[in-house]
């Protein structure tokens, strides 16, 4: 799955970041900044993505179960929605006498 957001710098003096989306027609939109802070538009950006946090060493974080409103694997704190599968059904053969 591709990252439909990413970050974008304005090339101003002094650096500016927008967090962009893809849209179906091709085009980048901005969606959240200017923002002066690197940091917070790459935790907007991976908040939208719906990314997996992982701490300073890089490991990925697992979930703490003693809060259940929020899900700490996640960056933002939600887990994206899983997608309905639809399920195949047998075909019955039919008997011959």
């Amino acid at each position: 799955m591709a990252n439909k957001y990413v970050i974008s710098e304005t090339g101003e003096f002094p650096a500016q970041y927008k967090v962009l989306r893809l849209d179906d027609d091709g085009i980048y939109r901005p969606v959240f900044g200017p923002d002066p802070d690197l940091a917070d538009a790459e935790r907007k950006c991976g908040e939208m993505n719906r990314d997996r946090a992982k701490n300073a060493k890089g490991h990925f974080v697992a979930d703490d179960l003693s809060t259940p409103n929020i899900n700490e694997a996640y960056v933002g704190g939600k887990a994206p929605v899983k997608k309905k599968t639809k399920k195949k059904v047998a075909k019955k053969k039919a008997k011959k006498k």
